[in-house]
């Protein structure tokens, strides 16, 4: 939930921040953007990768009791 809050976030601010501060700063802001999006998708990946890890992980104890 926290990935895609900070994906959704990230890409809200970049929005917000290109109609309203169109500035000399704009790399900060582009900063924090790419920051808030890198990690909200770091964060979902390694969920994704966790869940399907737990999956394998529980194929396996059952075809291990089965077999």
């Amino acid at each position: 939930m926290t990935g895609f809050l900070l994906v959704v976030g990230g890409i809200f601010f970049m929005y917000y921040s290109l109609s309203h501060f169109m500035r000399k700063d704009w790399i900060l802001y582009g900063l924090i953007c790419s920051m808030g999006i890198g990690i909200g998708v770091y964060l979902l990946s390694s969920g994704a990768v966790n869940k399907v890890k737990s999956d394998i992980i529980k194929k396996q104890k059952v075809k291990q009791q089965t077999g």
